[in-house]
């Protein structure tokens, strides 16, 4: 896997909006944000388009994010935010020059999709962590340290840790060893069966999402399961669940699902890797290799 060239102070970087679209002043506080970083944001057209759901036509996002790789003056490209929309330019990317392009690349949620594809077609680690919506500068301390770490110092990751308070907890002990794939469990059920589907084999499956009720996360990692996800990873890794409970809804709890649904593939299984739609987060390298040890004194994953 290669890794992109770390970043440093006043590059330029594109801001891309490859899925849904952003309110002016939420844009002009995403740039306020990038600056906050140290970077010189370029913010590409499709930043300022609204396409119903989506922050432009399809064509626009793809040649927004095909565009910012292919420029030699861009150093490193930041998605605006999630939402919808990554999962229709899949077909429209270029992944040639993104390969011969290799850049920091940060996003989360429905930039899932790009993050597994990307590694897989491209041999990129790629950065699951904060976008600038979420306003870098009401992040100081550990989000932040996380994404600093990854994009301007990556040389230097040797774990990936929880925030202080919070603990990684076991499901199904072991050890496991892999390139790390997955993200936005939704995003991975919606490509099985395409070309574009997340490549499990012998990798780290990380896995997270967000306001789903516990019956929606059933069927989507029981169609994980169907598709041979769990029989061909080696270990997996359940990220932040926000928002997925509901008291007033007939249930079984997201412990059970686990248990029910992931728990008999018998894989080196953790929990509660603080990522995803939660602060503070934790930055993932996606398409690195990484290792853990899942037992009683867990309390990171090691990145090698």
């Amino acid at each position: 896997m290669i890794w992109p060239t770390q970043l440093k102070s006043g590059d330029k970087v594109a801001i891309t909006a490859p899925s849904s679209p952003v309110s002016d002043e939420k844009l002009e506080m995403s740039v306020e944000s990038i600056k906050f970083l140290g970077l010189d944001p370029v913010i590409m057209p499709s930043c300022h388009m609204k396409h119903g759901y989506l922050a432009g036509p399809d064509d626009q996002r793809a040649d927004d994010i095909n565009t910012a790789f292919a420029d030699n003056n861009i150093k490193g490209i930041f998605c605006l935010r999630g939402g919808y929309g990554t999962t229709r330019i899949l077909p429209k990317l270029d992944f040639d020059v993104i390969r011969r392009n290799p850049k920091v690349f940060v996003g989360y949620s429905d930039i899932s999709s790009l993050h597994f594809n990307i590694n897989k077609r491209c041999d990129l680690v790629t950065f699951h962590g904060p976008m600038p919506t979420a306003d870098y500068r009401l992040h100081e301390g550990f989000t932040n340290d996380s994404l600093r770490s990854c994009i301007f110092a990556y040389k230097g990751i040797k774990t990936i840790t929880n925030p202080p308070e919070e603990k990684i907890q076991v499901l199904n002990p072991g050890y496991a060893k892999g390139i790390l794939t997955g993200g936005n469990l939704s995003l991975m059920a919606g490509t099985l069966g395409s070309p574009y589907e997340v490549d499990c084999r012998g990798k780290i499956l990380f896995i997270e999402d967000v306001d789903e009720l516990p019956f929606r996360l059933d069927k989507m990692l029981t169609a994980l399961s169907l598709a041979g996800k769990f029989r061909d990873c080696a270990g997996i890794i359940l990220g932040t669940f926000e928002r997925c409970e509901n008291a007033d809804h007939p249930s079984l709890s997201l412990r059970e699902i686990f248990e029910e649904v992931v728990l008999p593939w018998n894989k080196p299984t953790i929990l509660n890797l603080r990522a995803g739609h939660i602060y503070p987060q934790s930055t993932l390298p996606m398409g690195a290799e990484v290792e853990f040890n899942a037992g009683d004194d867990i309390n990171c994953i090691s990145v090698l």
